[in-house]
């Protein structure tokens, strides 16, 4: 059965339900509607919760519910089910600060078992239960109130498949001995960071190596403030500032804030006020020597010749261990191991054995070939 929870009293009722399942241990699957438009954080707009036979959809913008989910998601005795599991879990970090463990991940599991590493939940309860979910409420408004009957049934079956993808991708990773890839994989979801973004570290998103080492730390020193402007007013941090406008700051030796303003990086309304503070960062930047960013040099038609070869062997190994070459590795791990015969990702854990010295012996051959 399928239940909408938009009372107080309706989530007192199921309270017990879940009371006892934190103190007795098993299973709950999990998904989440949220909205992000407007706001740093997602906007958690509705929780689905399947606990055996039944779906409930807890209106979470209106219902005093913390304290009760909160427990749920830091229970260790139940083994929470998601489908693309760290949208949802950046969702309830930033919603409930507590992250989900231990958890399931279908997709994850689905993409060791061969299937594309972004199947979505649709196509693999079409594949495995061989039932076709509609599709008319994927981009539907989940911040308005009431909600239709179109909207609570097409939110519940969101839960409703999972512990039977449980079911088939722990059976499929055990019959191809790959549970223990898919648990230590698991393990890098359950780091926090991931989900709640420190500013000191906000300028690991950009790539700033073919910058002078003055302006580096200049643009650094920006990505910081940026996302702290952001995260304090809740906003995507686009609205602050694109990052096209970001390294053009960057670049530029503004003398006074009329001098950013006639660059035209801000909206109206918060050109003045952003323009007096972007400047006070730019003068408190005190740059050293040492870069930023490594300087990436181009690579050379042969470069990627032999590039291609170790991508194409990726793929072979993919399809031979009968894997999602993605979740392997990507044409940017192949060239970071090219360069530096170096990769976090592809000589770390089970990976290395599987691909990453596959790879540098091939790439020993061709440097010597």
């Amino acid at each position: 059965m399928n239940y909408l929870i938009e009372e107080q009293s309706q989530l007192k009722e199921l309270e017990p339900r879940i009371r006892r399942l934190c103190e007795c241990g098993g299973v709950v699957s999990i998904d989440t509607e949220f909205l992000r438009e407007k706001t740093y954080n997602a906007k958690l707009c509705l929780l689905q919760i399947g606990i055996e036979q039944d779906q409930f959809c807890i209106d979470v913008l209106n219902l005093d519910c913390t304290e009760l989910l909160t427990s749920l998601f830091s229970a260790t005795n139940v083994l929470k089910l998601l489908h693309a599991a760290r949208q949802d879990m950046e969702v309830i970090v930033q919603t409930f600060g507590v992250l989900p463990k231990p958890i399931f991940d279908t997709q994850l599991a689905a993409a060791f078992c061969g299937a594309d590493m972004q199947i979505g939940y649709g196509a693999l309860v079409e594949d495995v239960a061989g039932v076709v979910l509609a599709k008319t409420q994927s981009r539907t408004d989940w911040t308005k109130r009431p909600l239709s009957d179109e909207q609570i049934k097409y939110a519940g079956e969101d839960v409703a498949y999972l512990e039977q993808l449980f079911i088939h991708g722990k059976a499929r990773l055990e019959e191809q001995q790959k549970t223990s890839f898919f648990e230590a994989e698991l393990e890098s979801y359950y780091d926090e960071s991931l989900y709640i973004i420190d500013p000191d570290k906000a300028y690991l998103r950009l790539s700033g190596g073919m910058l002078k080492i003055k302006h580096q730390h200049q643009l650094k020193a920006l990505a910081n403030w940026r996302e702290s402007s952001a995260q304090d007013r809740n906003i995507p941090r686009t609205w602050i500032m694109r990052d096209d406008k970001l390294y053009e700051l960057a670049q530029s030796n503004p003398k006074s804030d009329k001098d950013i303003l006639e660059m035209g990086l801000f909206g109206r309304k918060s050109s003045n006020r952003l323009a007096a503070e972007a400047l006070q960062v730019i003068k408190g930047v005190h740059a050293t020597s040492e870069r930023v960013w490594r300087k990436v040099e181009p690579l050379s038609k042969a470069d990627k010749s032999k590039c291609s070869s170790l991508m194409k062997e990726l793929s072979r190994l993919a399809e031979q261990h009968h894997i999602a070459q993605a979740l392997l590795g990507t044409r940017k791990d192949i060239e970071s191991l090219y360069r530096h015969r170096q990769s976090k990702k592809l000589l770390k854990g089970w990976r290395s054995s599987m691909v990453g010295q596959p790879l540098l012996q091939l790439l020993e051959t061709l440097d010597k070939g």
